[in-house]
């Protein structure tokens, strides 16, 4: 999968539950890789952890929903009761990242994804060539806010 862009943004805009976050690309435009990182003012335990895979498509159609879900922050930090292809992509994220496999959030600690480049042979068979755009979130269950959230747009390359 070929990254094309990613970025972030965050809805605590009052600096309440974020310390600081960024995000960006590498360089490097052949082998692509995308970093995400924040720290936090305060520990955040229940969260909900938000996700959309979008395959767009060409008008009149509309966009292909590959996925759209929302769950338990603290159950996903933990692999707990989720479905397959949230599973494993947990699993991926665990050579990138230093994200706890439970809660709380430790405050002003900084947590990462750093050098990621999804590799499709980790994938069950994947034989198609598609832009995809991912967004995913993590948010307060109490205040509904968006504390941070990712935006990819990639190529699926054979």
């Amino acid at each position: 999968m070929q990254t094309d862009n990613f970025t972030c943004s965050s809805q605590d805009a009052d600096s309440q539950i974020l310390k600081e976050f960024n995000c960006g690309l590498s360089k490097n435009s052949k082998r692509r890789t995308w970093h995400f990182e924040f720290a936090l003012q305060q520990p955040v335990g229940e969260h909900d952890f938000l996700m959309k895979i979008v395959l767009p498509r060409q008008k009149p159609l509309a966009d292909f929903v590959l996925l759209d879900l929302t769950t338990d922050g603290c159950q996903l930090l933990a692999n707990r009761n989720q479905v397959p292809l949230v599973r494993l992509g947990r699993n991926i994220m665990n050579r990138f990242s230093n994200f706890p496999h439970q809660c709380p959030f430790q405050a002003n600690s900084t947590y990462y994804i750093r050098g990621f480049r999804m590799d499709l042979s980790v994938l069950p068979a994947v034989d198609m060539e598609t832009p995809v755009n991912i967004e995913f979130s993590y948010q307060g269950k109490r205040q509904a806010r968006r504390w941070i959230t990712g935006y990819l747009d990639a190529r699926v390359q054979r």
